[in-house]
């Protein structure tokens, strides 16, 4: 498979999985902000950085440099030492994982009283502390499948996931806890979600071992000789560690940043219950919309970083600067498509799913945000690709740090808006730092016309002719769901209109 088609095919399936996921993921979200209320789900969002924390420790290194030596030893044809690479990497991570669980079940407590200050939020914390050590299994599988460039197990996996999640809050809200739901029931539905996921990710990879032993192809001429393990084992660390501290690093500062924002709150409205729900809102039903169109952007992600990694190491610069100048062009476009779209309809966007005009307030003033979210995270994979990982925690860390004076200063003062500007602020630096490290490497092109100025003239005047359209619908007695779905669809296809006219008649 061509470089080219090797990263677009498994880009298409990630995002395709990715939305489906995303979907079932709002549907659980909707349900569960009617079932537990939003002060209950920022409860649930409140435990969500310790519980990230625990994560990148057992998944983010692992899962990257599985992906990054499976790679190599494909293309070696030494099958034999991605399998013991496999084994030990799920050992290593898997025996992490309960190291971790049994301290969040020991430490709940206290972490709930001194961390975050909210006692309910123990008995949250224990229960999502499971889900852990099945994490662990399918992070090292994942990334065994993503060095091979077979992203549908993967795909597959997600949508599994969402599902049992789904099923399993459905299933309890109508019989455990259909009385006393409360953000106890999202941690058990995680937990199951993540529990089926591992198993099917477990029983796909077991078969594809045995598939490989059932054919007998001929290897490469000559044989190659297998890894020897203590190599094997510090080229892995070599790799994993440096991502594990950056991410892990990364992690905390963002979990001090999500556990400072309800405090704030709190000194801004002077209630704990409404600051609860107000960052409930925030995180747990506005943001999940702004993060719904960086499903292609995570998809692209995940498979530029091995591949310009691969590229780089070849020396192929002209094929480098082609990928991040198209990948950073639909980056922006999907950006800007998007920043019109829930600056248009993001208040009907609230008040229609959620019911909760506050979360279509929060989704029209965050929608300027999109194209800077997801530039920021295409642009770290690519400065990741060149092994530049010291770089990007940098600028990482630079731009966290805007962010937290911004929630300590401005959140207080103006409320929400606040942290808006800090996240605009930070987002704005990293982007910036992070494409002056991608310059010092190689040049790449890029056309402000054609990135910039037509797409947003276009999602401008596509963005009001469907805002119309709704407005003269919605007059015509058809129901606020039909007219946003119909004007919706036919703004995203001004999308593709937009890709084809640019593809056509541009340079």
């Amino acid at each position: 498979m061509s470089y080219k088609k090797m990263i677009f095919t498994g880009t298409l399936i990630l995002t395709f999985s990715g939305f489906l996921s995303r979907i079932l993921g709002f549907y659980n979200r909707i349900f569960l902000s009617k079932l537990i209320g939003a002060g209950e789900l920022g409860i649930y969002q409140l435990i969500m950085p310790v519980y990230m924390l625990c994560f990148t420790l057992v998944c983010h290194g692992f899962e990257t440099g599985i992906s990054n030596l499976t790679s190599k030893y494909r293309g070696q044809g030494d099958k034999k030492s991605i399998h013991r690479l496999i084994r030990f990497a799920c050992l290593l991570s898997l025996s992490l994982s309960f190291v971790l669980l049994l301290f969040l079940i020991s430490g709940a407590g206290m972490l709930s009283r001194h961390l975050f200050h909210e006692t309910s939020a123990a008995s949250t914390l224990k229960i999502a502390a499971l889900a852990l050590p099945f994490v662990a299994i399918k992070s090292c599988l994942h990334g065994y499948y993503v060095g091979q460039n077979r992203s549908a197990v993967p795909a597959a996996s997600q949508l599994v996931e969402q599902t049992a999640r789904v099923g399993s809050i459905y299933l309890l809200s109508v019989t455990i806890y259909l009385y006393t739901a409360d953000a106890r029931i999202a941690a058990w539905g995680m937990v199951i979600g993540e529990m089926v996921s591992a198993i099917y990710t477990l029983l796909a990879y077991f078969y594809t071992v045995h598939r490989e032993t059932k054919r007998k192809l001929p290897l490469p001429s000559p044989t190659p000789s297998s890894a020897v393990l203590p190599s094997m084992i510090r080229e892995f660390f070599h790799f994993s560690i440096p991502l594990t501290i950056n991410h892990f690093s990364l992690t905390i500062i963002s979990s001090l940043e999500n556990m400072l924002i309800p405090l704030m709150l709190l000194r801004r409205l002077g209630s704990r219950t409404l600051a609860l729900e107000t960052y409930g809102t925030l995180t747990g039903m506005a943001l999940p919309f702004l993060f719904f169109p960086a499903t292609i952007v995570n998809s692209l992600s995940v498979m530029l970083l091995p591949a310009i990694s691969a590229s780089y190491k070849q020396k192929k610069m002209a094929q480098i600067q082609s990928t991040i100048s198209k990948s950073l062009h639909y980056c922006i476009v999907i950006g800007i498509f998007s920043c019109f779209a829930f600056f248009l309809f993001g208040k009907s966007l609230g008040s229609l799913v959620f019911s909760n005009e506050q979360a279509g307030e929060y989704v029209h003033l965050f929608a300027l945000l999109c194209p800077f979210l997801y530039v920021s995270q295409t642009i770290s994979s690519i400065l990741n690709g060149f092994g530049c990982t010291r770089q990007t925690l940098f600028h990482n860390l630079l731009g966290m740090g805007i962010r937290i004076l911004f929630i300590l200063t401005a959140i207080p003062s103006l409320g929400i808006k606040g942290y808006l500007y800090g996240l605009l602020a930070g987002y704005s630096l990293q982007i910036l730092l992070d494409i002056s490290g991608v310059f010092r490497i190689t040049f790449f092109p890029f056309f402000p016309e054609k990135t910039l100025l037509i797409p947003a003239a276009f999602a401008f005047s596509c963005g009001w002719a469907s805002r119309q359209l709704c407005q003269i619908l919605l007059n015509q007695s058809f129901s606020p769901l039909f007219a946003l779905f119909f004007s919706g669809s036919c703004y995203v296809l001004s999308f593709f209109l937009l890709q084809w006219i640019v593809e056509r008649f541009t340079v």
